[in-house]
């Protein structure tokens, strides 16, 4: 009762305030306006260094504190490096070597084994998940005409195409491929795996994604949908694998990771293979600098695909309603009570240095950096920090000064 008769005072003091209801119109659409920016700063592939070090901190706050560390599929998926076992092709019959590559020959993958194994899983159709072959086909080499109707044939796979030098490079073979481009700051770190590439190509834990389940990812002019549903152009991983979880079987524990050549070698290699996803692919060069360091191309992109699986990047009803929520609250008080401030607190750190400015960022920082813990450990959906606490400093300043400035000008006018 006590709380409610707080509540019912509270509000008729504020109805007592003057243009409170016009100001209420104001609050209302900022609170609008700041959901959509923040819907807009999510929904492009563009990389914020406020994500990273978010994203940094939530990952250290669930795995070593809270140790929360989730698995999915841990004993239905097996991990097939391919970086001892290239081939050297020659130029004279395969073309050029590649540009990115020192010396005059062009290292691929063994593609005899390749198809050895596409063949031990084209003998068992039904007893494996699905294949992730994250090998760029784009060129012609040796073993082709062995590789091509094992490969053909194998129609639960998807292999890697690559957005390069203004053009797509797709598989020379007839098998479903995705785009592996990923969005990164400065071509660095990595953040992001876009929906759509170049808005129409599709990325490859897109293709698995809708290969694997029901659902579908569709898309106009402006936006990006899930089975109709409105949902983020980008996916930000969680990283349930990382580089310490591929173990090899010398390792006596968390069976997972198997040299490709090593495995062929093994009588029954089906029998690790069997009612398992099979992630194929380098990973001891392909290598990408992600906020928990470097971590395989590969991995990479089975992260991105559980992430989707768990529906993260959807934007739901419930997520929209808490921004807000919680962006109405800010606006109020900012709108509302410009004269709230800090102050207090301001006196009782006593660190003079601090600006009214600073203290309001800091202030706007510590509210967003709580409603981001929630938004991202709750709805999976990441919330910008640093542009709309840049934002709300700004408008706060603006407010505080609008009166003076108000009163600046009508004095310059009387005095012209």
């Amino acid at each position: 009762m006590r709380l409610l008769r707080a509540i019912k005072t509270f509000f008729e003091r504020e109805f007592r305030l003057r243009g409170y209801k016009r100001k209420l119109i104001i609050v209302f659409f900022h609170a609008v306006f700041l959901l959509i920016l923040t819907i807009v700063l999510q929904y492009t592939s563009f990389i914020r260094l406020d994500e990273i070090d978010f994203l940094k901190s939530a990952a250290i706050l669930k795995h070593s504190i809270f140790h929360i560390d989730e698995k999915p599929w841990s004993k239905n998926v097996v991990f097939l490096d391919v970086s001892k076992d290239p081939a050297i092709a020659d130029d004279d019959e395969y073309g050029p070597p590649d540009s990115t590559l020192k010396g005059a020959q062009r290292v691929i993958t063994d593609r005899f084994k390749l198809a050895k194994l596409f063949s031990i899983l084209n003998a068992h159709p039904n007893d494996f998940k699905y294949v992730i072959c994250d090998v760029l086909f784009d060129k012609p080499g040796p073993g082709d005409s062995v590789l091509k109707p094992q490969i053909e044939k194998l129609h639960k796979v998807v292999v890697s195409s690559i957005w390069e030098n203004g053009k797509l490079d797709t598989p020379i073979f007839k098998v479903t491929s995705g785009v592996v481009n990923y969005a990164a700051i400065n071509k660095s770190v990595f953040s992001k795996i876009p929906i759509y590439y170049k808005d129409s190509l599709k990325s490859l834990p897109v293709c698995l994604f809708e290969k694997t389940t029901s659902y579908r990812y569709s898309e106009n002019r402006f936006l990006t949908f899930l089975n109709g549903k409105p949902t983020f152009n980008t996916v930000i991983p969680e990283f349930y694998y990382r580089p310490a979880d591929m173990v090899t079987p010398f390792a006596k524990k968390n069976i997972n990771t198997y040299y490709l050549g090593e495995l062929l070698a093994y009588p029954g290699c089906f029998n690790v293979l069997k009612n398992k996803f099979i992630i194929i692919g380098d990973f001891q060069n392909d290598m990408h600098i992600t906020y928990l360091g470097k971590m395989p191309g590969s991995l990479i992109l089975w992260n991105a695909y559980l992430t989707l699986y768990n529906h993260q990047v959807t934007i739901s009803l419930r997520w929209l309603l808490m921004l807000l929520v919680f962006y109405f609250l800010i606006s109020y008080w900012i709108i509302i009570h410009p004269d709230r401030k800090l102050q207090e607190i301001h006196k009782k750190i006593r660190v003079p240095f601090l600006t009214s400015f600073l203290v309001s960022y800091i202030s706007f920082i510590g509210l967003l950096v709580l409603i981001n813990i929630f938004s991202y450990f709750y709805f999976g959906a990441f919330v910008s920090l640093f542009y709309i606490a840049t934002y709300l400093t700004f408008i706060q300043v603006v407010i505080d000064k609008l009166p003076q400035w108000k009163k600046n000008l009508y004095e310059y006018i009387l005095n012209f």
